[in-house]
């Protein structure tokens, strides 16, 4: 298995320019596409591990990469990811990603789908495919805190708060 990404001259072009101002989603899609042109996360992921995993695989000054696995089943639930922006790479499978905007709206991406995202992001991503998915993930500032949501009644509900080093 190797993971491709889907490039564009802009990303290379940019990536300086984005360290002056704070980091947004270009910021955490480069981090992405560098981190891919270096690395094949794919070469020691576990597909027939059983439950979702997630790992950090790279902390840098920009961004945080993170791996996830997501067997077939598998979800985040409603959060979002504090103040971070963010981008995400589907690498193997398939993941739905539904995004709360006062309704929950859904798309799936492929390999090699990428998604952006903004710190006012709040998604909930599934694995409803028939084989485990493997997504690499990029927070730009990095990822110090996360909203838990709960869908009541037609509105999310904030369930809790996690910090960094107390959950993950």
């Amino acid at each position: 298995m190797t993971a491709t990404f889907p490039t564009s001259s802009r990303l290379t072009s940019t990536a300086p320019a984005l360290r002056q101002r704070r980091p947004g989603p270009q910021t955490a899609r480069a981090a992405l596409a560098q981190y891919l042109a270096r690395r094949d996360p794919l070469q020691d992921v576990d597909l027939t591990f059983p439950e979702r995993t997630w790992v950090r695989v790279e902390q840098g000054v920009d961004a945080d990469i993170w791996l996830i696995t997501w067997p077939v089943g598998s979800s985040t639930g409603w959060h979002d990811h504090g103040s971070a922006s963010g981008a995400f790479v589907v690498l193997e499978g398939a993941l739905t990603e539904y995004v709360w905007t006062g309704v929950a709206t859904a798309t799936t991406l492929a390999s090699p789908g990428v998604q952006e995202f903004d710190g006012s992001h709040i998604h909930d991503v599934v694995n409803h495919g028939t084989r485990t998915a493997v997504s690499l993930h990029a927070y730009a500032p990095s990822l110090a805190a996360m909203t838990r949501y709960e869908l009541v009644r037609g509105r999310l509900q904030v369930t809790s708060v996690e910090q960094r080093g107390e959950t993950w």
